[in-house]
């Protein structure tokens, strides 16, 4: 198999929930003396960079699919306990050097080292890995994991394993400063993605998407600061180049797999002040993006010769943001900004035209205005009041052949009203209120079947939307202090018969600390959310289920979260710290249509329950001891996957429970 797909083969170990405690790390840097007067230490420490370097001893309990998703804490074993933090400064020459490191024992890990002498040049390198776990368990007979050529039913007795994907990412960067306002910057980044994804034909044969692709950056900046006028000048390329590019199956046609591309930008921003009270800022880029890889078949429609798809998306965005204060209360800011995406590829055709098709390539292009205004008065007290209004018109391809109504523009026109600063010493509140109206041209009809089309798509629809946002902050007294966020949103449709009817989002947060003495400190947070929608289709007549008839969904998606946490230092040599969070989110489809039961579905419900708690002990002046405990619980009924087969014999499940502790220690040794 080959190491490119990054995925195990083996039967996965029973799941034991059994907390193992790790070993602390022995031996580490013997600390410098201390100075011989304390005041002198202390001195030295507030002005002198620091420096930290933590490292110890970790252990998982259990297995955690979905938890430990990108964590890097997927399986149950022992894993290094890593971090460094280094800044240091060469007083002579004023370089500093700068190295950091971020769970540096673990799959998923970064560092980065910088080197510079402030105001003259910088020079840095950084490198990460990212890995991800598909929480998926899948049983299968394919053969040829990992590979570009596989095969339905080839493995006997069934493999059971879990995909997954890794990517590292590095980077170069550097920049000089020539003098007089100019300097000059160059970046560039290699990033690497490996594994396999879950893939297929439609429910009838399991497949794996073998992952095997490489992007590069590459960034040139110019810059130009003066008293008055700043400018950059810059260009951004990328290549990304993806192998292999066809999957070979053992049934059926090949599929052709993410195709090589590339792109590049040129811009120019900047920004002048026209006078003290006055400012104009700017932005003009063009781009280019390509893709021109050869088709692995070559096109067999008549008089079709092209060897590739020779697709070209030129992209032109423009924006001029003019500040000015007339008065000193007033500030007033006008901007206008363009984004034009033109897709260049050529329509050829490739098939013979049937119902529903007319055998050509689809180039899609859009373009989007913007314009916005706004002012703002500041009073005497220290409140500002503004007021604003928002316009946009976006504009899209009219396809030839639609598969639903289409509308070729829609407009949308929003105002704003805004309150925000200090109502007394202690109370400070932010208060906006948004209304917004979309509309556009006229619906062009479905065009490739027979009957009437009256479904409205939610982003072309006519929509008014009202919003209400307000944040409060209260410190009554100097220990307490409490944060208040409630947003609200109602939307409705107008103009068609089927298609979205209605919304509504509403998030009210909390969010407070109390600092019980100079000792412990305590915070706790809640947070809700209500999203609902209503929308209306026609189903199609079956032999079997029912006869054709106009349903509804009243969707609705629910959350509740709450957390609580309390830092202390209950000895001149102790330092702890406790954090609770407690979640649950629920999605309802509840449908309003004649169906037998086992056609409905059912809603999901997921709950995840964590507890930190953490513990810091200084054995000396410079070297710490920290331990590290978590216990993390996870639960769903989610029936997407549940008891999933594809026709060739393959089953997806996930693990509807999951259940962890983690535990670890290291030392924590700092430097000055």
């Amino acid at each position: 198999m080959s190491t490119r797909s990054r995925v195990s083969t083996q039967p996965l170990p029973t799941h034991r929930r059994s907390l193992v405690c790790a070993l602390a790390m022995a031996g580490l840097l013997s600390a410098p003396g201390l100075s011989a007067a304390a005041e002198d230490d202390e001195v030295h420490q507030l002005v002198t960079p620091g420096s930290t370097i933590r490292l110890g001893v970790g252990h998982l309990s259990d297995q955690t699919p979905r938890l430990g998703m990108y964590s890097g804490m997927e399986s149950e074993s022992p894993y290094a306990v890593a971090d460094v933090d280094i800044v240091r400064r060469d007083n002579a020459t004023g370089v500093w050097l700068r190295l950091r490191g971020r769970n540096l024992g673990l799959d998923n890990r970064d560092a980065r080292v910088e080197v510079e002498r402030q105001g003259h040049w910088a020079f840095g390198a950084e490198y990460s890995r990212t890995v991800r776990i598909d929480p998926l368990l899948i049983t299968t007979g394919l053969g040829g994991i990992g590979s570009a050529t596989q095969a339905i039913s080839a493995v006997t007795p069934l493999q059971t394993l879990r995909l997954s994907t890794k990517r590292d990412r590095s980077s170069l960067s550097a920049a000089w400063n020539l003098g007089d306002g100019f300097s000059v910057q160059a970046n560039y980044r290699f990033e690497e993605k490996a594994g396999g994804r879950d893939f297929g034909r439609g429910t009838a044969q399991f497949l794996v998407e073998p992952v095997d692709s490489t992007t590069q950056l590459f960034e040139l900046l110019a810059n130009y600061v003066g008293e008055r006028l700043q400018l950059q000048a810059g260009y951004l390329g990328s290549l990304f180049v993806s192998r292999p590019a066809v999957l070979d199956v053992n049934t059926g046609s090949d599929i052709a797999l993410a195709p090589d591309n590339e792109s590049h930008q040129f811009y120019v921003s900047g920004g002048y002040s026209l006078s003290p009270a006055t400012r104009l800022s700017f932005k003009l880029l063009h781009g280019r993006g390509t893709q021109n890889e050869p088709f692995f078949v070559a096109p067999d429609f008549a008089g079709n010769l092209q060897k590739s798809l020779s697709a070209r998306v030129d992209t032109t965005q423009a924006s001029i943001l003019l500040t000015a204060r007339p008065l000193p209360a007033l500030t007033v800011n006008t901007q206008l900004r363009l984004d034009d995406r033109d897709d260049r590829t050529p329509r050829y055709q490739f098939l013979a035209a049937s119902t529903g098709r007319d055998g050509f390539n689809t180039p899609f292009s859009r373009r989007t205005s913007f314009a916005r205004a706004d002012a703002y008065w500041r009073t005497e007290g220290g409140l500002r009041l503004g007021a604003g209004v928002d316009w946009e018109e976006r504009t899209r391809s009219v396809l030839a052949i639609r598969q639903a109504s289409w509308r070729e523009r829609n407009r949308e026109t929003t105002t704003r009203l805004e309150l925000r600063g200090p109502l007394s010493e202690t109370l400070s509140v932010g208060l906006a209120a948004l209304s917004s109206d979309r509309g556009g041209s006229e619906y062009l009809p479905a065009n490739n079947n027979v009957a009437a089309d009256y479904i409205d798509p939610i982003h072309f629809a006519d929509r008014r939307r009202e919003k209400l946002r307000l944040n409060l902050d209260w410190s009554p007294t100097d220990a307490l202090s409490l944060q208040l966020l409630m947003d609200s949103a109602r939307d409705r449709y107008d103009g068609r018969p089927l298609g979205p009817e209605s919304g509504r989002a509403q998030v009210v947060s909390l969010d407070g600390s109390y600092t019980l003495s100079e000792v412990w400190q305590l915070h706790a947070w809640a947070t809700t959310d209500d999203n609902r929608s209503v929308q209306s289709t026609l189903t199609t007549a079956t032999t079997n289920v029912v006869t054709a008839q106009t349903w509804q969904a009243r969707l609705r998606s629910t959350g509740e979260a709450l957390g609580f946490g309390v830092r202390g230092r209950p000895g001149e040599k102790w330092d702890v710290g406790l954090d609770v969070m407690s979640a649950r989110d629920r999605n309802e489809y509840r449908l309003s249509v004649d169906l037998p039961a086992a056609a409905r579905l059912p809603d999901i419900t997921t709950y995840r329950r964590s507890l930190r708690l953490y513990g810091s002990y200084a054995l000396q002046r410079n070297l710490s001891l920290r331990v590290d405990l978590g216990l993390e619980r996870f639960r769903s009924d989610d029936w997407t996957w549940t008891g999933w087969a594809y026709a060739d014999g393959t089953t997806v499940t996930a693990q509807p429970r999951e259940r962890a502790s983690h535990l670890g220690i290291a030392l924590v040794y700092r430097m000055w």
